[in-house]
């Protein structure tokens, strides 16, 4: 039998990949799609339960949202549910995310990055630092402040999740394996070695949550201008495997998207060699390390910018993103 609260959190988590609101019709649909069978009048109750905790708001007869409370208790959810939830997330982005190389049309996963208004430029300034020198996955953004469950004076910042990478791959015919997330080392702009990892597969908690707050929680100014300038420090990014026989194909890839304002640093291995530290696992592996693109977000928050992220909060057009300098003054970072 399946507990109340597993039942809560199915109906937040279809909240949480909607942008408008819905009603108790739809959220019952789409269980049905889970497995779980709730009538309206049930799903209706469960959600007047949501409402008196704060985790959703009650828009009349248009429906409910998912407040941010909401979003966060997705995030603790239940332990079992928890487990594997990074790479589950994966594996639902890469089904919805269509993002074609070769037209620069189609859908990406994007982060959703929340703060007080105030900061939108130096957020976008730290933004398009990190991307000009590698250390992010994207010049590409949205800057929205039309979210529902954000504060009147918050504003929030859509970027390009690091998954849409492992879509586009999936789309033409590479199975990548994202196996591992941390802290990597980086000298003079070039990947080192890993100094910890967290496993997607069995993980709790994201790794995000683990290490970004860790590896800038010490950082003096001078510590994050010897990483944004001289490339000497710490990097949040991604470890993934890919058959040997889609190697050159992936290089490929990844030069293209150079071409849409993708052009976060990676280093891909040879047949069957470590990576940053890392062993494939599977035979006829190449280990693939991809910088990931919330560094920008431990450096503000090192910096004290109150910013906070959701992560693969949305499924959004590509087309729907600006660059940043679009939103900047761009000054010089050479």
């Amino acid at each position: 039998m399946i507990s109340s609260e597993r039942k809560i959190i199915e109906i937040l988590k279809i909240l949480s990949e909607q942008k408008e609101p819905v009603g108790a019709k739809f959220i019952a649909d789409q269980l049905k799609k889970r497995g779980i069978y709730l009538t309206e009048p049930t799903v209706r109750y469960y959600l007047r339960i949501l409402d008196e905790r704060g985790l959703t708001k009650n828009y009349g007869l248009r429906g409910r949202v998912i407040t941010e409370k909401g979003l966060k208790e997705i995030e603790k959810g239940d332990i079992a549910d928890r487990i594997g939830y990074s790479i589950s997330r994966v594996h639902e982005c890469v089904f919805y995310s269509d993002f074609d190389v070769e037209s620069g049309e189609g859908k990406v996963v994007a982060n959703l990055a929340i703060f007080p208004r105030e900061y939108l430029e130096e957020v976008l300034d730290m933004f398009y630092r990190c991307w000009k020198k590698g250390l992010t996955f994207s010049d590409k953004v949205i800057v929205d402040e039309n979210i529902p469950f954000i504060e009147e004076n918050e504003v929030g910042l859509y970027y390009i999740s690091s998954f849409t990478l492992d879509a586009i791959l999936y789309r033409n015919g590479i199975v990548s394996s994202p196996r591992f997330a941390g802290s990597i080392e980086i000298s003079n702009f070039n990947f080192v070695r890993f100094t910890q990892v967290i496993g997607l597969e069995e993980s709790s908690i994201t790794a995000l949550d683990l290490f970004i707050q860790r590896m800038y929680s010490d950082k003096d100014e001078e510590s994050i201008s010897n990483l944004l300038e001289k490339g000497e420090g710490e990097v949040y990014g991604m470890y993934r495997e890919i058959p040997f026989v889609a190697r050159e194909k992936t290089i490929e890839i990844l030069e293209k998207l150079k071409e849409y304002g993708i052009s976060p640093l990676y280093v891909i291995g040879e047949l069957d060699k470590s990576v940053c530290g890392i062993p494939p696992k599977g035979v006829n592996k190449v280990g693939l390390v991809c910088v990931g693109p919330s560094t920008p977000v431990g450096i503000l928050r090192a910096l004290k910018v109150p910013i906070r992220v959701h992560i693969s909060s949305e499924i959004i057009e590509f087309s729907k993103f600006k660059s940043l300098e679009s939103y900047l003054e761009v000054k010089s970072y050479e």
